[in-house]
């Protein structure tokens, strides 16, 4: 096997005038390092030149670029074309959010499958996974793509469509950014209306009933509720212990819903505070890009030492926040169109996120690795990833081995320099 070349430590010092020669006028370099592209044609320059003066280049982004000291970022936040077809689908540049395809969506009457955060770009969501606080009733972000577009490590701009490049349509939806630098998505929509949902806070001292209350009453949910529990230790101040919930049913019946699905979680502690209500898919995606490095495990349920081991996760002296969200319905179903996303059928998602400090992120390790012995076979063999923050999500961060290996041939086929963050990588649960 060929070992990938040695990327430079240091940036060459001509390669910010050669990349500025090369750049639309509406493009810019920051800080010497920083690229920000107004056109997928700089997008096209930057790789080109990263992979003849043999420097890495990433996305710059929440998750992105946390590996190198020198290299090219590219901002693409000035990708912001935003084009919506009332025959129910979506073109929008790498730059654009979630919230900003809703509110446009919104003005024909459809609405997008976000990915967990509203705040979260298109383009990282779908090359990142895209779990969803609807993913339960329709599967994943990256499910409902039609093209992408992105420009790959050998400084080619290619359209991917499941008839054109469906080697790369399957990797770059939940592969990372080891395939290529998007330009563009293009996504099917869902009709509009509101769904229901939001939130319920309760006090430190609940943390216990609220879990176990969580614990018996997710299993009971049917596949149009989705719902995530979150136990935040801040730097001060007590716990906090928080539901969030979403429904995709008729919003209609919204009283029987919250007396009827929500009834036996409210009655075990008094919430301090309650948010549910009528809201678009984009205001259910509330889930914080937290600017933390984490862990995550996929186990099938919660037996009662794990539960015990997520509440000492967080009831540590370092400030930590730990998500518990439930999976299940669509996600297990085999999509249309297959991706590189694995372990669709696991039925729970932990993810512990924790300071980004060398000693924060050894204790978040140490912490993760007591869950992933409590819940012991309850993983089902899925092992556990460390290293990651907000993108991609957890589904993305361990692919089975021959997903991994498929992968790995498509980047050196995409990137024969080694230049993409994640090409030279390789598995990140050994970070």
């Amino acid at each position: 096997m060929t070992s990938a070349p040695v990327l430079s430590a240091v940036l060459p010092p001509d390669l910010s005038a050669a990349l500025r020669s090369r750049l639309s006028p509406a493009a810019e370099v920051r800080e010497g390092t920083v690229v920000q592209v107004a056109e997928a044609a700089d997008v096209v320059a930057a790789v080109r030149l990263a992979g003849r003066h043999g420097v890495g280049l990433a996305v710059r982004g929440p998750g992105r670029g946390t590996g190198r000291a020198r290299r090219l970022l590219v901002d693409p936040d000035r990708l912001s074309e935003v084009t919506v077809s009332s025959s129910g689908w979506a073109r929008v540049g790498a730059g654009v959010r979630w919230r900003d395809l809703a509110g446009e969506a919104g003005r024909r009457g459809l609405t997008p499958l976000t990915g967990g955060s509203a705040a979260e770009r298109v383009a990282d969501t779908v090359t990142g996974g895209g779990v969803g606080p609807l993913a339960r009733t329709y599967g994943l972000a990256g499910d409902r793509v039609r093209a992408v577009e992105l420009v790959t490590g050998d400084g080619a701009l290619r359209r991917v469509t499941p008839a054109e490049e469906p080697e790369l349509f399957w990797g770059v939806r939940g592969g990372g950014a080891a395939l290529g630098v998007v330009t563009a998505v293009e996504l099917d929509l869902l009709a509009a209306g509101p769904r229901y949902g939001g939130q319920l806070r309760w006090a430190a001292a609940d943390a216990q009933r609220v879990l176990d209350a969580w614990r018996a009453w997710t299993p009971t949910l049917p596949a149009q509720a989705g719902t995530s529990l979150l136990l935040t230790r801040p730097r001060s101040g007590e716990c906090g212990v928080t539901v969030r919930f979403a429904w995709a049913g008729d919003t209609e019946d919204g009283v029987e819903v919250l007396d009827g699905l929500l009834g036996p979680l409210a009655a075990t502690a008094r919430p301090l505070d309650s948010e549910i209500a009528p809201r678009g898919p984009a205001g259910l995606a509330t889930r914080e890009q937290e600017p933390g490095i984490g862990s995550s495990l996929l186990p099938d349920r919660v037996p009662d030492d794990a539960a015990a081991a997520l509440l000492r996760a967080v009831r540590g002296a370092r400030p930590r926040t730990l998500e518990l969200r439930l999976l299940g319905g669509a996600l297990g179903w085999v999509p249309e169109r297959a991706s590189a996303v694995c372990h669709r059928d696991a039925r729970l998602a932990v993810r512990l996120v924790g300071a980004t400090g060398a000693e924060d992120r050894a204790a978040t390790r140490a912490a993760a690795a007591e869950l992933a012995a409590a819940f012991g076979a309850d993983l089902a063999g899925r092992p556990p990833a460390h290293g990651f923050a907000a993108v991609p999500d957890v589904l993305a961060r361990t692919p089975t081995p021959s997903a991994r290996d498929r992968l790995a041939a498509l980047a050196a086929t995409a990137d024969p320099h080694r230049i993409l963050e994640g090409a030279a990588g390789g598995d990140r649960r050994g970070d």
